[in-house]
């Protein structure tokens, strides 16, 4: 009898050993499937071209988004000039890459609709290209704000963007 309950309390242990250790592997694959989850629902976001009246015109930076096929990119480029709210037209769900221009003066209000839907917003420009402070400041402040300054990295931060949104 002794021996039988040994073995019943060495299956118990060997039993409660599993289970202690399947936990943890069971609560990382649920939250690694939610986060491709995710990850594929964010990739059906349509992303948006808009350009300033004296940046970039950005065509060859959509182009190499759009082959990557990856991407749900609009074939068009909007110029948002003195008008920000031309984005309310556009999708909710959406991600803005906007050209760089020194000279624009809405770029508060800009980020602010598109805080409003928590849009991530990428800035496009040339390598120190930004110098005012109060740009840097304004970017710094949304948390779903970046800037790029080459194509590839363009690539890399709407990726990320697309897995953290």
């Amino acid at each position: 009898m002794k021996e039988f309950i040994e073995n019943i309390s060495l299956i118990q242990w060997i039993i409660g050993g599993i289970i202690t250790a399947l936990i943890p592997f069971l609560i990382f694959i649920r939250k690694y499937v939610i986060l491709q989850f995710r990850f594929a629902n964010n990739l059906r976001r349509k992303i948006y071209f808009l350009r300033l009246e004296d940046s970039a015109p950005l065509i060859s930076e959509r182009e190499l988004i759009s082959k990557t096929k990856l991407f749900n990119v609009e074939k068009d480029i909007y110029t948002v000039s003195d008008d920000p709210k031309v984005l309310q037209l556009m999708e909710k769900h959406s991600l803005f890459v906007i050209g760089y221009d020194a000279n624009y003066s809405k770029y508060k209000e800009l980020i602010d609709k598109a805080q409003e839907n928590n849009t991530p917003i990428i800035i496009y420009a040339k390598q120190g290209e930004i110098e005012d402070s109060k740009h840097w400041d304004l970017f710094n402040n949304y948390i779903y704000c970046d800037v790029a300054n080459t194509s590839s990295r363009l690539t890399v931060i709407i990726l990320n963007t697309m897995y953290i949104v």
